[in-house]
């Protein structure tokens, strides 16, 4: 149940939108292309997030659409092409030390000014909750928890559908937690037993995550709030999302997590789901097969095996089980 944006190390990963004075011959690229070196391990991978939510007429692999290029191991991004999928927005990628290439601090403003838009990310909690039909009753699956991503207690809640789905696609196919489209995840941040913000994550077509916040007042933000740090949605939360560093409480987890150095770091889950055989058998944090750090499908496959040991087991969930071997 890690929150859902519980990265500051995405500018590490993505620092590098940054270009020495070497390079290959660019004298024959059309004006239109802009370089792109990216200084990690996944370039493409990030190119395919990030950009991909701006093809159209749904996010798409963008090296696919046209809209970046790779040639002799260098990325490029076709201004033009941009132009043609979001013409209101791509006047908004600039170039502002004018060298003629796109560097991470560029690249960081334009996502800034652009991506909630252009991912159509509603402007308020209230139309978020009507698009997503997000109003928390018994076909959602909560989980409270406190981890090291911000000291606010997270109530965390997506739909045990989706979860059964995620749990089915893994027992048919590779084993991999994988989300259907349009699965969304939301985070409840309370200090105090206030509302201070709501995170949320929602699945493209793509196969990637949008990643968005909202304030204590309900409206759409850039960052979070709550203690210790204010994180950036998307940037921030790409880095821990996409990386392989495992988190506290599901790191230890069923064992409880020691508390961290703002707080306590636990999830507030019954005793009968901290399920030693189902933790080993999907590895879901460790592995985060579709990019998400919590333990929903750990958690309501150790649900299921409960209701199983009381006799309450529906038929359908208890051939679920069966197939996942547990």
């Amino acid at each position: 149940m890690k929150m859902l944006f519980t990265g500051t190390v995405s500018v590490l990963l993505l620092s590098g939108l940054l270009f020495g004075c070497g390079g290959p011959d660019e004298s024959d690229l059309p004006d239109s292309f802009a370089r792109l070196d990216l200084d990690q391990s996944e370039p493409r991978r990030f190119l395919q997030y990030y950009f991909g939510g701006y093809v159209t007429p749904r996010p798409a692999d963008p090296f696919e659409a046209g809209l970046v290029r790779e040639r002799g191991g260098h990325f490029y991004l076709d201004r033009d092409a941009l132009a043609q999928h979001r013409p209101a927005l791509s006047g908004r990628l600039r170039d502002a030390n004018r060298n003629g290439r796109i560097e991470w601090e560029e690249m960081e403003a334009f996502i800034d000014r652009s991506y909630n838009e252009a991912r159509a990310i509603p402007p308020s909690l209230a139309a978020f909750a009507d698009s997503a039909g997000f109003a928390p009753d018994s076909t959602w699956m909560e989980v409270v928890v406190h981890g090291v991503m911000t000291t606010a207690e997270r109530r965390i809640y997506v739909r045990e559908e989706a979860v059964r789905a995620a749990l089915r696609r893994a027992a048919e196919t590779d084993g991999r937690i994988v989300y259907p489209d349009g699965t969304v995840i939301v985070g409840r941040h309370y200090l105090n037993d206030a509302l201070a913000e709501t995170t949320a994550m929602r699945k493209r077509p793509d196969g990637f995550w949008d990643f968005f916040a909202y304030d204590g007042e309900g409206m759409l933000a850039l960052e979070t709030s709550t203690p210790p740090r204010p994180l950036k949605s998307p940037v921030q939360c790409v880095g821990c999302h996409f990386g392989n560093k495992t988190f506290e409480p599901e790191k230890s987890f069923p064992a409880p997590a020691p508390p961290g150095p703002h707080g306590p770091r636990e999830a507030y889950v019954p005793d009968a789901l901290r399920d030693a055989e189902v933790t080993r058998r999907l590895d879901e944090h460790r592995r985060r097969a579709d990019t998400v750090l919590g333990l929903y499908g750990t958690l309501f496959a150790s649900k299921l095996k409960a209701r199983r040991q009381a006799g309450t087991l529906d038929p359908a969930d208890a051939a679920l089980l069966d197939a996942l071997g547990l």
